[in-house]
């Protein structure tokens, strides 16, 4: 007959499927035979391949089971002697020990034949199942994994980790208990990443692996505690500043603490010794400003660019504790600001009522005239006077009948009186460029930040 194929190889091995390789022998064959069988109850199954052909993939195989697999050259009606092989046997005695309430060894018989992996597939009686893929790295693995993961520069709220590389895709997990997962995909050549958004004083697990062609290797992890903070969830920017963060720009915030859900705010940490919680920015007429009630409620724009951080927010963050209020101007090289004293949003009735008092500054008092006014817009006016003022001068305010002061007015617009007006300083024919409102505890002292 034909001289038989040779070197027998098993490849890419799943729970149900695997690809058979073999070498071609140097003689003519038209083609090969390639059967295969259940172990303990199958019927043979036989797959002709053409002779330019050297690997076959076998589908919808039987998880946990053993296969005998053979190839023989065939040459017109002749058939060769076979080769033939066995797929790996798999595990067995399967148990779980050292169960707590979050974690559990696994442990069981491992198979006679060499593998390249095992396969974990677990989850809880309602919850989703999650995939393991436990490589076992050797000859024939799966190529090596990285190396020496480990986390620096650890802070309250980042962390850096860094390891040695293999040339492989890398897919960097990281989960901190009861919390969601998260991953990232990390490209080739990186050797760092800085996680952020992390929880202070919390333990975390970070997991690392490579991927190649779809294939994982060996997972390495890492663990660290994150540093602790004076305000480990701090109810707004005066407390993110006594944190030690300096610098002005977006930061989380937790007004209603711990078990409230964090809100994104913009922290300026320069004027006046800082710690300001920016609610309002007018400064290139981008975001529209003339909008219902809802929007001016629940807050909208760019947090870095124009904003209204919203009306229940400043609710809530003016009842925590006594506020101050500050207004900063620009028109070109010129700068002013209003200081309040006292700042106030009450939603007795479901308006907004005002609350200002306490003029200091180098633009002039525009605010006190709108003392104890409701909040209006323009599908909702809780005390029209001749005019309903938040569709005349378009915007949504603390109008009286109407205004001294407008800054959510049309912007860029020096007519009728709709710009963005502060009339102590510009008067209410000129619309002012740059706008940003904030607040602060009136108990903060900038002289006792260092």
């Amino acid at each position: 007959g034909p001289e038989p194929p040779s070197n027998l190889v098993f490849s890419e091995v799943t729970d149900s499927s695997l690809k058979v390789s073999w070498t071609r022998p140097k003689s003519p064959v038209s083609g090969f035979k390639v059967t295969y069988t259940h172990v303990e109850d199958g019927e043979p199954i036989s797959v002709a391949v053409d002779g330019s052909d050297s690997t076959l993939p076998l589908s919808k195989l039987s998880p946990g089971s053993s296969y005998e697999v053979s190839v023989i050259s065939l040459l017109g009606l002749d058939e060769s002697d076979p080769i033939d092989g066995d797929l790996p046997d798999p595990p067995t005695d399967l148990r779980a020990i050292n169960v707590t309430d979050t974690k559990a060894l696994l442990l069981w018989r491992p198979a006679l034949a060499t593998v390249d992996q095992y396969v974990i597939v677990y989850g809880s009686e309602e919850g989703e199942k999650t995939l393991l893929s436990c490589s076992v790295i050797g000859s024939g693995g799966r190529g090596e994994g990285p190396r020496d993961l480990t986390a620096s520069q650890v802070t309250p709220r980042t962390a850096v980790l860094s390891w040695k590389p293999p040339c492989v895709h890398y897919c960097v997990s990281y989960t901190l208990l009861l919390l969601p997962q998260q991953e990232v995909i990390i490209e080739p050549g990186i050797t760092e990443y800085k996680l952020t958004g992390l929880h202070p004083s919390s333990t975390y697990t970070a997991r690392l692996q490579g991927q190649r062609g779809g294939v994982y290797t060996t997972a390495i992890s890492t663990q660290f505690t994150t540093g602790t903070l004076r305000f480990p969830f701090p109810s707004d920017c005066s407390q993110e500043l006594m944190n030690g963060i300096r610098e002005s720009g977006v930061v989380e915030i937790f007004p209603r603490g711990k078990e409230g859900k964090p809100v994104r705010v913009y922290c300026d940490m320069e004027t006046d010794g800082g710690g300001w919680t920016v609610f309002q920015r007018r400064k290139d007429g981008k975001t529209n400003f003339f909008r219902g009630w809802q929007e001016y409620s629940k807050g909208f724009g760019e947090l870095e660019g124009e904003f209204w951080l919203g009306n229940e927010l400043l609710h809530n963050l003016t009842m925590m504790t006594p506020m101050s209020m500050r207004v900063d101007l620009r028109s070109g090289s010129e700068s002013v600001y209003a200081a309040y004293s006292t700042f106030s949003v009450d939603t007795m009735k479901r308006h907004y009522t005002l609350r200002v008092s306490g003029y200091s500054g180098t633009a002039g008092d525009s605010m006190t005239y709108h003392d104890r006014r409701k909040f209006s817009t323009r599908d909702r006016d809780p005390q029209p006077f001749i005019t309903r003022c938040a569709m005349s001068y378009k915007g949504g305010w603390w109008y009286k009948n109407c205004h001294e002061a407008n800054l959510n007015g049309l912007y860029n617009t020096h007519t009728d009186h709709q710009g963005v007006i502060w009339t102590a300083w510009k008067g209410k024919d000129f619309s002012i460029p740059f706008a940003e409102m904030k607040l602060r505890p009136s108990s903060f002292n900038p002289r006792t930040q260092g």
